[in-house]
């Protein structure tokens, strides 16, 4: 049975993510995005499932800088998962005896108008399947969490209300991380790209992927912490086969690596 590692407790929506990606797969629950993608390089699991961009809160950095710390990683699929937030609290519990609630700020912020209409005290956690735990354990019928109705099913939660996001068209999407030194194949790739300090360089960067008729899916900016104030770029693309990726990358030259082909 394949092992798949993911940031989060039993029910997170990584876990969820996780299960749809690998089915009938053993999940694995890490404390971080970092010791899950280190669980991986390591050997402990045979995945590893990364939250990459939201469509309300936007993309999660950490995880593209992951895939370039860790060399031997290798993107091999993504999911697109929609996110249904639930009001899970304790039995007895309802929507007027609560005064507090409890989830990851990422969570929290996609209920913020629905929160704020009841006046209620947010205190936020490290993922939103541990809030839920956290307050079954206490058994507080004044405080409830913020989450996945899997997270109430797992750990003895009550769904107070359901499909609580302030947006409905709320979805996250994941990547599926193997450990292998190759590529991978399939139409879309992930490249990270160091460009020279000089003006026009990332234009003519992506100008070597749209001349090759290759499109951009979305593109990210984090610091190099090697050189203050220089910037390395995370390009989704898609339209991509090898030999036209190869030619763009040569054309951009400097410090690069492909993060996978899915």
């Amino acid at each position: 049975m394949p092992t798949v590692a993911y940031q989060g407790h039993a029910g997170a929506f990584s876990d969820v993510a996780a299960r749809a990606l690998v089915p009938g797969a053993e999940t694995r629950g890490y404390g971080s995005f970092d010791a899950a993608a280190a669980a991986l390089d390591a050997g402990e699991a045979d995945y590893a499932v990364l939250p990459v961009e939201n469509a309300i809160a936007g993309p999660v950095p950490r995880n593209y800088e992951l895939l370039w710390e860790h060399p031997a990683l290798r993107i091999r699929g993504e999911t697109t998962l929609p996110i249904e937030l639930c009001l899970i609290g304790t039995a007895g519990a309802s929507e007027a005896t609560i005064r507090e609630i409890r989830s990851h700020p990422v969570a929290l912020e996609q209920v913020r108008r629905y929160a704020e209409a009841h006046d209620w005290q947010q205190t936020t956690t490290t993922d939103t399947a541990g809030a839920v735990r956290e307050i079954v354990t206490q058994g507080y019928p004044t405080v409830a969490a913020i989450g996945p109705a899997l997270a109430a099913d797992i750990h003895g939660g009550t769904i107070l209300a359901r499909g609580i996001q302030d947006e409905a068209e709320n979805y996250t999407r994941f990547f599926l991380i193997a450990r292998t030194d190759e590529a991978g194949a399939g139409n879309r790739a992930c490249v990270g790209i160091a460009v020279n300090d000089r003006p026009g360089s990332l234009r003519d960067a992506l100008s070597a992927f749209a001349d090759r008729d290759i499109d951009l899916r979305f593109l990210i900016a984090r610091p190099d912490r090697r050189v203050p104030f220089r910037y390395r770029f995370f390009v989704e693309l898609a339209n991509v086969d090898d030999a036209r990726l190869a030619a763009a990358l040569a054309v951009i030259g400097g410090e690069q690596r492909i993060l996978g082909r899915y």
